[in-house]
């Protein structure tokens, strides 16, 4: 009776790799289309076979151990081919800066400012003492906004109102309280607000039949403030810019983590290249 024990585990073993091999045997058409798709660079479609044998073969252990390698090297040159397309793209971007910033005038005093604002030289201050009027901005950052400056009694603003001839009309909320100067020539109240990337501000106005009227909403009454065709101008201008200088940041942001991805792969591809 004794002797029925180590056949019986010999049985046991020879059945246990026979189900082995033919795991790795139903496993291995999902590795091969992985190796297919990535010779072909269809890196998703490698990715989804990949996945399938985690998925569906979790003892096909020398399918897995390939698959792994595989792996590894698809996340790679995925992220090479990211990182080239991304760059280029980076590059196309910036070209189309300088038409736009030619046009602007970079307030930034480096001593003092780590970001500085682009605005219509029609709009220093130098020209416009006396006189109440909009100025459209954008940070270096992309951060878009309406500054007014009001000569008069305090109005307290809290918003800016774009009116167009049939009625309709824009609102924009104060971003802090508003800021007042006094001068040999009188009181001005300076509000600042911010334009959301997805306001479609600079939309509104270029399709209003004729320029909108501006009003200061406030807490001591309204007030109203030119808008000519300059102040439209500007305000295309800067928000055109603003998306351009989002869209680069954006880019700036997804070239790093490329970088960072494709220096974590490399390093896991050398050490599985040294262990072999």
């Amino acid at each position: 009776m004794m002797k029925t024990k180590p056949i019986a585990i010999m049985l046991l073993a020879t059945l246990m790799a026979g189900c082995t091999e033919d795991v790795e045997r139903q496993a291995q058409p999902y590795l091969e289309r992985a190796e297919q798709s990535y010779t072909t660079k269809q890196y998703s479609l490698a990715k989804l076979q990949l996945d399938s044998i985690k998925l569906l073969y979790p003892k096909a252990f020398e399918t897995r151990k390939r698959a792994q390698q595989l792996q590894v090297r698809v996340e790679l040159d995925e992220a090479v081919a990211g990182k080239q397309y991304t760059d280029s793209l980076l590059t196309d971007t910036r070209a189309r800066l300088s038409p736009l910033t030619a046009q602007l005038q970079l307030d930034k005093d480096a001593r003092y400012q780590d970001v500085g604002h682009y605005y219509s030289g029609r709009h220093r201050a130098e020209q416009q003492v006396g006189r109440s009027y909009l100025r459209p901005q954008v940070s270096e950052q992309g951060e878009c906004s309406i500054v007014a400056f009001y000569r008069g009694k305090a109005v307290g603003a809290h918003t800016l109102r774009l009116t167009a001839p049939d009625g309709t009309f824009m609102e924009l909320r104060a971003q802090a309280e508003p800021y007042f100067t006094t001068d040999a020539l009188g009181r001005t109240e300076r509000t600042d607000y911010a334009v959301p990337a997805d306001a479609g501000i600079a939309s509104f106005v270029a399709q209003c039949q004729s320029l909108p009227r501006v009003t200061l909403m406030g807490q001591s009454g309204n007030a109203s403030l030119p808008f000519g065709k300059h102040e439209a101008k500007a305000l295309e201008q800067v928000c055109e810019l603003a998306s351009l200088l989002r869209l680069i940041n954006e880019l700036e942001r997804q070239s790093d983590e490329l970088t960072r991805r494709i220096e974590f792969f490399s390093n896991i591809h050398r050490q599985q290249a040294a262990a072999q």
